[in-house]
């Protein structure tokens, strides 16, 4: 119940005497469970300070693409699961539902097998990690499974980007759990690190900073397309 509270605490503080960047994402990491701060931890921050620099194309992707994010962000809400997660679409495919990777499609980037293990069907005629509903809603299954395994959300991210199995070994080689240990180790997978940073970063910046809740016409237009229709 701790948690709850401290947030909370950190909130109103915030708004009573202003929220800098810090606060925002100490507030972020507290939505995810982390009992460390940013000042906790330096190699979160110098890992932050190596992707600040994506934010703004994000960012303007996101304003882009309000209304659709919307409703997958209600999703996470009724399902009890920080905001932060409803996010993971803009470090993972910049949010365009029909991007294919190496084996992986769509919003959440499912490989085929994690796809179908949550739900999906994945054949040439109908590929259900191109549809932005279903395959969130297999992204919910998913998280949620990451969440009851590893205890805290924070582990959950990770291990939806890095795999279970990945970070069971760096749990088991580094006897710790925490953020700041985990980090530090060279087996920690850089593109793990790139979704982490990014979306705590876009999260603190959307969710926590009061000045970027409301977003001006000129904002809109300057960020131009709108996100592609889906199947």
């Amino acid at each position: 119940m701790k948690f709850p509270f401290l947030i909370s605490i950190l909130f109103c503080s915030a708004i009573l005497y202003g929220r800098n960047d810090v606060e925002a994402i100490n507030l972020s990491l507290l939505s995810l469970q982390s009992e460390e701060t940013l000042l906790d931890t330096s190699v979160l921050d110098n890992t932050l300070d190596n992707y600040r620099g994506t934010v703004s194309p994000l960012y303007k992707r996101y304003i882009s693409t309000t209304d659709e994010y919307r409703r997958i962000e209600a999703k996470f809400i009724k399902e009890g699961i920080p905001v932060f997660f409803a996010l993971i679409p803009y470090a993972e495919s910049k949010f365009n539902p029909t991007v294919r990777g190496y084996g992986t499609a769509g919003l959440w980037q499912f490989s085929k097998q994690s796809a179908r293990n949550f739900g999906l069907c994945v054949t040439k005629k109908n590929d259900e990690r191109l549809n932005i509903d279903r395959s969130t809603d297999a992204a919910i299954r998913y998280i949620k499974s990451l969440k009851q395994q590893f205890g805290s959300w924070y582990l959950a991210d990770f291990a939806y980007a890095m795999g279970e199995g990945t970070l069971r070994r760096l749990i088991q080689r580094n006897g710790s759990k925490k953020i700041s240990v985990l980090l530090k180790d060279p087996h920690f997978p850089s593109g793990t690190k790139a979704h982490f940073a990014k979306t705590l970063l876009l999260d603190a910046k959307i969710h926590y900073t009061s000045d970027d809740i409301l977003f001006s016409s000129e904002a809109r237009q300057e960020a131009g397309t709108v996100v592609p229709t889906t199947p």
